[in-house]
């Protein structure tokens, strides 16, 4: 096993993009190796070692048998995990956009909040944020025709706007509230919501959306019938009709009829 804990030197306005912070990209280095590792600071390139202090505990191990520590706070770094395949990155705070971006397997667990496009287009491994996430998780970016592909991705609190917009696969969980436009042009991802959320499912043609807080009901949507789903009622919709979609949409009955 190898632990590589990175903290921050300083505190930083401009972004920082680090897509090569995974334990695909450092599992294997020395730390000398790690410290000349290239970061962009804004538009100037610099060195790991002159943005964050590096320590490592255990020699060069497997992906899998790697772990990736982030100590501080981290909300201006960009891209951490983008294309990972397996290990564990852990972040004690929060945590920029883009983390997790196109992952094929590993899990990342953030125990502060999470910025813009959480997930990007992953296809395989987890995500879990302790706390809140931003907009687009699990999304796919300007031009691309599917999202997320696989994989799980859980938020404890809330999120923002166009969650999991395009999704193809794997499945989101957000306890808390959603931003507007859930699951739009879902193509068979699974989406669950446990507070509020609104307009849910436009142009989706597979998949499934469920909601246990308050709604409003896109008039793309037909009534099917009334589900039990783990103790609680809810009323079943297929849609978007406007994209002969058919899929599901699930509403807690309790909410929308209070």
């Amino acid at each position: 096993m190898r632990t590589i804990t990175l903290r921050p030197l300083a505190s930083h306005l401009v972004p920082i993009e680090a897509e090569g912070l995974t334990p695909d990209g450092l599992a294997k280095l020395s730390i000398e190796e790690m410290e000349a590792l290239d970061l962009w600071l804004g538009n100037r390139r610099t060195r790991l070692c002159e943005l964050f202090a590096i320590e490592v505990d255990g020699k060069p191990a497997p992906i899998e048998e790697t772990t990736v520590i982030l100590d501080g706070d981290f909300s201006r770094v960009k891209r951490i995990g983008e294309r990972m395949s397996g290990g564990m990155i852990q972040s004690l705070g929060d945590l920029g956009m883009h983390a997790g971006a196109g992952m094929s397997g590993g899990n990342i667990l953030i125990k502060g909040s999470a910025g813009d496009w959480l997930g990007r287009e992953m296809r395989g491994g987890s995500i879990e944020v302790e706390g809140d996430a931003g907009n687009y998780v699990g999304s796919g970016y300007r031009g691309e025709r599917c999202g997320m592909r696989g994989g799980s991705i859980l938020v404890r609190g809330n999120a923002g706007v166009f969650l999991g917009e395009h999704i193809c696969g794997g499945s989101i969980h957000v306890s808390g509230n959603a931003g507007d436009y859930p699951g739009a042009a879902n193509g068979g991802g699974t989406i669950s919501i446990g507070g509020d959320t609104h307009l849910p499912g436009a142009e989706m043609t597979k998949g499934s959306i469920s909601v246990g807080g308050r709604t409003t009901v896109l008039p793309g949507f037909q009534f099917q019938d009334e589900v039990e789903l783990e103790g609680l009622t809810y009323q079943r919709y297929v849609g978007d009709l406007v994209e002969n979609g058919k899929g599901e949409l699930l509403l807690a009955l309790a909410q929308q009829s209070a």
